[in-house]
Order: structure tokens, then sequence, then C-alpha cells
């Protein structure tokens, strides 16, 4: 495991951070040395670079599993609607502009991250190394800032392109063309590309495979960008292509393994935590708390009381009934691996259920959800708490069984130890199949989509059975659309951090969320495929919105 755990990344890790970020306009910082306990020589040393790009790396838990900005972001929209969140975002409030944390917190720490990166990046080009770890160690920095300047890009539009470290206060800046930002974008991917290892004795390092499925990402938002060239799907599948054929990673037979610990030969990068408080641990604050943002309210149901296993819910994401209803559960294994819909006795106890006493004893069923509306018969023969779905509500749903973290230190500890998965084989599979079928090779593209279809058929001890799932599982090219592929990413990738993404880059934003998210529907307009700038950034230039403008549509 890339290891972020040593003394002495904490304190270079704070050195960096300490540093003037992108515009920053506090003097306070600037004055404060919070550089003290380490010499600045010490990052122009192999240690110190070493140390540098794992803090790098650490940026990572900012965007993916710790802030609820960045999840109500990018996962709300078909898939998901507001539980028992805020609702600015989910519902396109006007409350959610540029003065919105959900829109501050994302830049700044992107920005923050991107600054680290340039910092080591500068650093590290005087140091004495072997150049080969040299070229690993900026094949790194640039992966990892490709991927932040790629989150930003997707989320505002135009932005800045900082490619050196702010060091001092600066109050000009201006937004540059999507095109440059592409541009920029893939250069450092290519250099990731050909720099990086195939793989990595230290878990956690990007190799060469994550950094051509992060370029094969590229490429597909780009096509569906106004920087958009002929050859972007082209380029899209060939890359992915290339993840899936060098073995390095396989699909795991079982759906639900994939999410067990967020370590297995399917995934290619991830965001990592632990039990350490640097990486998110009991006194830390940078665990993964999106077992709290998809757990619903089990805790007040008969029968039940907060635990570990079960989480500790903050009930922000509710499955729409599109999503819910989205697959075919006699035989894609999928919902039933993807949603946790029954829960067991950890309170017995005498319980009234549908008019009747209930003895209900420890480990017997508490409650479920169905997908159909029971009969009164059905309630009154059932030892336990039928939730159909007209009785679902903002805090009692289906629950996404893929952030479960049960190994936290109590119920109420909010620091999660699970990885969570940035990048796996079964979207390299959905990448090929979109950038295929989009390149007019839809023969060629369902072939992608059926490996994944097949992998997640509902397999029995009965052999034929399962050749027959997975049979009734394949689709023909002739299916193949934006939306069946659209509708296939949900199947396998929904709650991922991904969503919202999905939908802008593919035009389909605004017809959907009008079609399945009910309390956005009303609200949603054109321009909310992009988040609003920070109000705080415009008003720290010179010029305020005439030099760096708002996105059309906010205040």
């Amino acid at each position: 495991m890339l290891n972020f755990n040593s003394k002495v990344m904490k304190k270079i890790y704070t050195a960096i951070i300490g540093s003037l970020v992108l515009f920053a306009s506090c003097k306070k910082i600037l004055e404060e040395d919070v550089r003290s306990q380490i010499s600045d020589l010490y990052y122009t040393t192999p240690s110190g670079v070493e140390y540098g790009v794992k803090a790098s790396y650490s940026y990572m838990r900012r965007w993916y599993g710790n802030l609820q900005e960045t999840a109500w972001i990018t996962n709300f929209g078909d898939e998901y609607t507001d539980g028992n969140a805020s609702g600015v975002v989910n519902d396109y409030s006007v409350a959610f502009n540029s003065f919105a944390t959900a829109s501050i917190a994302p830049w700044s720490n992107m920005y923050t991250a991107i600054n680290t990166c340039n910092s080591v990046l500068k650093a590290a080009e005087g140091v004495d190394m072997p150049a080969q770890l040299k070229n690993t160690r900026i094949g790194e920095l640039r992966f990892l800032r490709a991927n932040y300047f790629f989150l930003l890009v997707q989320t505002y539009g135009p932005i800045s392109l900082p490619l050196t470290p702010t060091e001092s206060a600066s109050s000009v800046a201006k937004r540059e063309p999507i095109a440059d930002v592409y541009k920029t974008i893939i250069a450092d991917l290519d250099f990731a590309v050909a720099n990086l290892p195939q793989t990595t004795t230290e878990y956690g390092r990007a190799t060469t495979w994550a950094a051509r499925h992060s370029l094969a990402k590229v490429y597909l938002a780009k096509a569906g960008s106004t920087a958009k060239e002929a050859t972007d799907y082209a380029k899209a599948a060939t890359l992915a292509k290339e993840v899936i054929a060098s073995n390095v990673y396989k699909l795991l037979p079982d759906f639900a393994s994939i999410f067990l610990h967020g370590k297995n030969e399917e995934v290619i990068f991830s965001s990592q935590f632990d039990a350490e408080p640097l990486a998110g641990g009991s006194t830390g604050n940078l665990g993964n708390y999106s077992h709290l943002f998809f757990g619903t309210g089990y805790d007040v149901m008969p029968g039940m009381l907060r635990d570990i296993a079960n989480g500790r819910p903050y009930n922000h994401f509710r499955p729409t009934p599109f999503m819910q209803g989205l697959y075919n559960k006699t035989i894609d294994s999928r919902f039933s691996k993807s949603f946790k819909t029954v829960w067991y006795c950890n309170r017995p106890g005498n319980y009234t259920i549908s008019g009747k006493t209930v003895n209900m004893k420890l480990g017997d069923i508490a409650f479920i959800f169905t997908d159909y509306e029971p009969t009164q018969a059905e309630r009154n023969a059932a030892p336990y708490t039928i939730v159909s779905p007209s009785q679902q509500t903002t805090t009692r749903f289906p629950q996404s069984s893929k952030h479960i973290d049960a190994n936290r230190l109590d119920f109420n500890n909010v620091n999660g130890n699970k990885d969570l998965i940035i990048h796996r084989l079964g979207e390299t599979y959905l990448i090929a199949a979109e950038a295929l079928m989009m390149d007019g090779k839809p023969g060629e593209a369902v072939f992608y989509v059926n490996e994944l279809r097949k992998r997640a058929a509902i397999t029995s001890t009965d052999p034929s059975v399962t050749a027959a799932n997975r049979l009734a599982m394949e689709v023909t090219a002739g299916q193949l659309n934006i939306d069946f592929i659209l509708d296939e990413r949900a199947r396998e990738l929904n709650g991922e951090y991904m969503r919202w993404f999905d939908l802008v880059r593919t035009g389909k934003l605004l017809e959907r969320v009008k079609l399945y998210n009910t309390r956005a529907a009303p609200n949603i307009k054109d321009y909310h495929v992009l988040r609003p700038i920070p109000q705080i950034q415009i008003d720290r230039v010179i010029g305020g919105a005439s030099a760096y403008p708002q996105n059309p549509g906010y205040n």
C-alpha cells in the first residue's frame, strides 16, 4: 500500500499546502512560517520528492469519499435524488450559487492539489536521483495533476491553468479555453503513459494502465465537449482496449466482491484510506465518509438499533424509482449486489407490526424493501416490517451496499477505512463500448457490453441455468444507443462518483433529470451543465467578473 503515514510525510504535506494556493487572499497565511520543522532544501532531496509525491496523492481523498459537496455534485442526477441532505444541489435550487460551499470546496481543494503537484514538480527538476525513478515520480505527479484538472474542467468549464507553483500573492488570472485545458491534461497523461511502470510493488501508486484509463476517459469527455475532434472516440477506444488486453486486471466473477474492501484485481486506481490518523483514522478528518452519505434510516425501525455493521446513516442519496427499476432482477445480479434491501434484527424484543405483536429474536428479519406493493394479507402474515415503493421516504430507502464499511472503530465514528474505487476494469469495458459505438462500430462495441452483462448474470448450482441466464443477458449491436449505454453504466457504476459527468458528457443531463428526478425536474435549466465559479475566486482577480467571468445563469 502507498504509505501516507510517515511523520516526515506529514511535515512535508503541511509545508506544501502551506504555500499560497491559487489566488489566495489571506495575508496572514502568507506571513505564517508553517515550515519551521523542515528545511526548504528538503524538497529538493530524493526523500523530499518521495514524500512530496505521496502528499500529492492524498488530495484524491478531498474529492473521492470525504466531502459531501463532491459527492453531491457527482452522484445526484437520474440515479439518485435527495434523501435527507440539504437539497440545494440535487434540486438545482437558486441557493446553489457562487457562494455555496458545494461550489467553493471542490474548486479550492483541487487547486490546492494542483499547487502541491506543481511545487513537487519544480523541486524534482534539480534533484539528483536515478533518471528512471525520477521520470516515474514526475509521471505520477503529472498523472495526478491531469486528473485534478480533469475534475475541474468537467465541473466548471474553462478554468485557470497554473503549471508552476503559486508562491506569492497574485490578483491576475484568466479562464483558459476548454481546448487548451484538454491539451494540457492530455500532455500530462501522455507523459504518464510513457513513463509509469506497468505494475507497482507499492499498492496505490499509478501505473501506465491507470494513466491509459484516465486518458481514455479524457478523450471520451472531450468528444462530448466544445473541444471535440474527429479522432477522440477512436483514441478513447484504443486506450481502453489496451488496458483490457494488458491482462493486468480482470473482471471479478462475483460483482459484490468488487466493493468488499476496495482492493482487488479489478481495481486500476483508488483513493486510499486506512486506520491511521493522517489517512483518516480515529482522530483524522480524511476518512472515507461515503458509508454515511448512502446510508438509510434503519436505526428507527422495529428490531433495530445503530451498530457498526449497518453504519451511521446520513440518508443523503435516495435511489430514484428509475434506478430501482432499471434491472431485470430475474437474471441480473447487480441490483441485489448493489443495494441492501434486507435488515436483520440486532435489538430483540416484542414489537407491534401491522397490528400484531411480533417477538423478534436476534438475527431474525427486521424489515425488507420490496419492489412491488404487497397485499394486506402479505403484510399480516409477515413477522417483519415490509416497506413497499410507495412507503419509501427521504430517510427510508434501499441503501447502496457498495459503500458499507463495518471496520470503523465504533458505531458513531465517521471515518471509514475502505478504499474508494476511482478506476476499475468494469468501467474500462464501458468506455470501450461507448467510444466504439459513437465511432460507428456497434458490432465491435457490443462485445464489451456483453462481457460485463454476462459477468452480472445470476448464477446457479445448475450449470444449465447459469448458461441460460448469461445468454439472456446478452444484447445485440442493434440494441446499442447512448441511452442503453447510460442505462448500463447506471446498472454497473451507480454511486461511484461519476454520474453527473456521464449525463453532461452525453448531452442527456436535462432530459434525464426531468424524466427521472421529480425534485430536480422543475428547476433544472440549460446552463446547469456547468457549476458556478466561486465568487471568492472572481473577487480576487483585478477586474472581477469582467476579467474572470461567471458561468452563464449564476449570480
